[in-house]
């Protein structure tokens, strides 16, 4: 007797829109690991909370990112906010 089990596969998250990959790169030129956790993260809402989360300067005790990395940074997350509501739990 014959088994057949099906399992769903995970949707697989969109490649990031024209435009942001460049600004991904000016991230990782200066900052390798959180380019890689973006490219990483892309698709899920936990990008948004890791996003906001370097952006915003809550603890005090950092210099801050170069403006070239910070407008890469708030524009990746303007763009995947519009692609990823904040109650979303999966990838898009």
């Amino acid at each position: 007797m014959d088994i057949k089990i099906s399992v769903p596969k995970a949707p697989i998250a969109p490649a990031m829109p024209a435009g942001l990959p460049s600004h991904l790169c000016i991230i990782r030129e200066q900052f390798p690991r959180i380019g890689e956790k973006i490219s990483l993260m892309w698709g899920y809402v936990e990008l948004q909370k890791y996003l906001s989360s370097i952006i915003l300067n809550d603890r005090g005790d950092r210099d801050g990112f170069p403006k070239p990395v910070l407008d890469a940074l708030v524009e990746i997350h303007r763009r995947h906010a519009e692609m990823v509501p904040e109650d979303y739990t999966g990838p898009i």
